[in-house]
C-alpha cells in the first residue's frame, strides 16, 4: 500500500471535515452500505443537506450507482466494509476497470491481521490488500489527521485522473470521531406506505416465536443482533447463527428447506433481505413444503448503528405478489399470534413481516465456535454416511 497508518493510531477524523473535503472535490453524493467503523461518517452524511445520501441495498449496487453517475457527469463516493468487497468486485472488474470509470471507494477494514475481530472477518481482513492489488485498484490507508486525510484525497484524485480507474482508501476502526450526540434516524425517501405503530422489539418477537416453534424447527438467523437475540432466548442444536454473510440467510434456509426433512424458519432483517431480494423470488417459486421467512422490519440497519434503509418496503405484500403460499404482517404481540397461527396452518413457502422498534435490546455475542455450529446442525440434518467433524 502507498501509506500505512498503524493500528495503534490515536488521532481520529471529524466526519464533517471529511465530508467538507469531499464536497470541495465535487462529491455531492455518497452511496453506502453500513459498517459500524464508518458509523460517524455515515450518520453525518445522512443528515447533511449539502450531500445526498444513498443507502444502497448491496455493495455492487453502490458501485454501479456511482459508475452510472460518472457517465452523467456526477461524482459519487462509495462507502462499504471490506466484507462486502467481494460483492463489489463484479461491477468493479466488469464495469469500472474495463470501461475506465473512476470511482472513489472508502472501505473499512475488518479482521486486519494483528487486531481482534469476529472470526468471519478473518479471510477478507488478511486478503483485502492482495485482492485490490490483483485486480489493479490502487489503494492506501486513510490517515487519521486532517492534513493527511486531505493529502490522501488529493493523491486519490491525481491517480484516478491519471489512470481512469477506481481508487480505494482503507479505513481502520476508530478513524472517525463520534459526534457529540446521536442523530435521529432520518428517512431517505418519502414514506408512502401506512406505518404501523409498534412497541414490539425484535428480541421480544424472537422470544415469542422460539417458545412456540417445535424443537425440531431449524432456524437460520441473519448476522448481527438477530443472531445474538435468538441465542439469548435459548440455544438449540438446530439453530444456525450466521456471523457475516449478510443477506444470505434466506438462501441458506431455502437450501435446507428444499430437502423437505424439517420445518425451516429464517429470521432476517429488512436491510439484509434487500441485499439479496431475488431470494424472495426463488423462495416463492420453490417447492419447499415448510419454509417460513420472518423479516423484522424497522427501517434501518440496527446492528451497525441505525443507518436508514432505502425507502419503505412492504415485504409481506410483495411476497404475496411473488406467489408465496401465505403472507402476513404484524406490529404487536397480539397481531403476531394471529399472524403466526394463520401461517402455521399453510403448507409451502410463507413470509411473516414483523414491524419492530429501532431500539436494540442488549444481548451478548454468540460464544460458540463457528465450525461447531455448522457441525452440530449437519449432524441433525444429514444422513449418517455424510457425517463430518469440526475442523
Amino acid at each position: 500500500m502507498d501509506r500505512t497508518i498503524g493500528p495503534g493510531a490515536t488521532e481520529a477524523l471529524d466526519a464533517d471535515h471529511v465530508i467538507d473535503a469531499l464536497l470541495a472535490r465535487d462529491y455531492r453524493e455518497m452511496a453506502a452500505v453500513p459498517c459500524s467503523y464508518l458509523k460517524p461518517l455515515l450518520e453525518r452524511a445522512a443528515h447533511r443537506e449539502d450531500l445526498r445520501y444513498f443507502p444502497a441495498t448491496c455493495e455492487g449496487e453502490a458501485v454501479s450507482v456511482a459508475a452510472g453517475a460518472w457517465f452523467a457527469g456526477r461524482r459519487v463516493v462509495v462507502a462499504m466494509q471490506n466484507s462486502g468487497l467481494g460483492d463489489a468486485l463484479n461491477p468493479l472488474a466488469s464495469l469500472c476497470l474495463p470501461y475506465g470509470v473512476p470511482v472513489l471507494l472508502l472501505v473499512s477494514v475488518r479482521g486486519e491481521p494483528g487486531t481482534r475481530d469476529e472470526p468471519h472477518h478473518d479471510v477478507m481482513g488478511r486478503t483485502t490488500d492482495q485482492i485490490l492489488t490483483d485486480v489493479g485498484i490502487s489503494h492506501a490507508w486513510l490517515p487519521t489527521d486532517p492534513a493527511g486525510c486531505v493529502e490522501a484525497l488529493d493523491e486519490a484524485e491525481r491517480e484516478m485522473a491519471r489512470a481512469r480507474r477506481p481508487y480505494c482508501l482503507l479505513v481502520r476502526k476508530g478513524a472517525f470521531r463520534d459526534g457529540p450526540t446521536p442523530l435521529p434516524l432520518q428517512p431517505t425517501a418519502p414514506d408512502q406506505l401506512p406505518r404501523a405503530t409498534t412497541t414490539l422489539s425484535r428480541a421480544e418477537a424472537i422470544r415469542w416465536l422460539r417458545e412456540r416453534m417445535p424443537e425440531e424447527q431449524v432456524v437460520v438467523t441473519t448476522t448481527g443482533l438477530t443472531s445474538r437475540e435468538l441465542y439469548a432466548a435459548g440455544d438449540r442444536a438446530t439453530y444456525l447463527y450466521l456471523s457475516g454473510s449478510m443477506g444470505c440467510a434466506g438462501a441458506v434456509g431455502l437450501g435446507i428447506a428444499r430437502s423437505g426433512h424439517r420445518p425451516v424458519a429464517v429470521f432476517d432483517g429488512d436491510g439484509a433481505a434487500l441485499m439479496r431480494f431475488g431470494t424472495l423470488v426463488s423462495a416463492a417459486a420453490s417447492e419447499a413444503t415448510d419454509f417460513l421467512h420472518v423479516i423484522f422490519n424497522n427501517g434501518c440497519y440496527d446492528s451497525t448503528g441505525g443507518q436508514p434503509i432505502q425507502g419503505s418496503v412492504p415485504f409481506a405484500a410483495t411476497a404475496e405478489l411473488l406467489g408465496y403460499a401465505a403472507t402476513a404482517c404484524c406490529a404487536s404481540l397480539a397481531e403476531l399470534q394471529a399472524a403466526y397461527d394463520k401461517l402455521a396452518s399453510q403448507p409451502g413457502p410463507r413470509l411473516l413481516e414483523i414491524k419492530v422498534t429501532t431500539d436494540p435490546v442488549p444481548a451478548p455475542r454468540v460464544p460458540l465456535v463457528l465450525p461447531e455450529i455448522a457441525t452440530r446442525l449437519h449432524a441433525q440434518l444429514a444422513p449418517p454416511e455424510t457425517a463430518v467433524t469440526a475442523p
